[in-house]
Formats: C-alpha cells, structure tokens, sequence
C-alpha cells in the first residue's frame, strides 16, 4: 500500500468518483450531489490513489452530526477489489477525522453481501432495518452500527 495516497475529495475529482459510482451502485449519486457534498458543514469527504499518475480508486462519504458519524458512500474500483482497498481505506478515513464521535451507521442493501460482510469485518452489527428504503427497487436497508468508545477509531 505504499504507492497509495489518500487526500480529502477536491472538485477535480469528482468526474472520477462519478464514474465509478456509476459502476458500483444501482442508483448512483450524480455529479452534483457530490459537489454539494464538498460543500456541505460536516461532511468528510476523502479519496485513495495509486501510482506516479495518481489514478483514483475509491472514495468515501461521511457525515458526522454531533457526535453521530453517517457513513453515505464507500466504493472502490472493480480491479482494486478484494485486495483489502476498502478495509484499509475505512479504517485510514475514521482516523482522518479531527472532531470526536461515539457511533458510526450506516446502511446497506441486503444484496450487497460484500458490503456487508466487509462492515462485519471493520466490527459494525446490525441494528435493524428500514423497510422500502432503496425507492429503486424498494428493497428494505439493513442498519448497521459501532460504538466507538474513548476516541479510539481503528476498526
């Protein structure tokens, strides 16, 4: 992993993380929603990159509301996948993050079995689930959590 950087989300980098939301969700986010994200008071916004070109591969969202951390988007690029990108990833932007949370959440389509597993992996439960949640197909959300306790965020 040493060729890989990670640096907050900059406007020049969003026709990259565009076109890979593209390719990993169902009912992916547009260019502007990204940018507004940038803009938007607590929100955490980071991507990684490789190689001397610095060639994005994957990105984040969160959103920490008081001392409640909202996980929006993680997605890595279909050949950096199953290499442990994302783990790395989640773990290197929970401790980016300069203010304090006691819980992080999320939620995730009972289909995205690799999702899932990987939120399993990093110590998130499941607490629950909001019925029709994804209006696409309006599939229910699985809810997942974990406390963080004593400012310690290494999943």
């Amino acid at each position: 992993m040493s060729q890989i950087r990670m640096t907050p989300m900059a406007i020049n980098d969003i026709n990259d993380v565009v076109a890979i939301e593209k390719r990993a969700f169902k009912n992916p986010w547009g260019k502007l929603a990204f940018i507004n994200e940038l803009a938007c008071n607590g929100a955490y916004n980071f991507v990684l990159k490789t190689g001397q070109r610095q060639h994005l591969i994957a990105y984040f969202c969160f959103r920490l509301i008081m001392a409640e951390l909202h996980v929006l988007k993680v997605a890595v690029t279909e050949e950096y996948r199953n290499k442990g990108i994302a783990s790395y990833f989640f773990r290197r932007c929970l401790n980016a993050i300069p203010d304090k949370f006691d819980l992080a959440f999320l939620e995730v389509r009972p289909s995205n079995i690799a999702a899932i597993r990987l939120y399993k992996k990093l110590g998130f439960s499941v607490n629950g689930k909001r019925p029709g949640y994804y209006t696409d197909t309006d599939e229910d959300a699985i809810m997942m959590g974990k406390i963080f306790k004593g400012g310690s965020y290494g999943c």
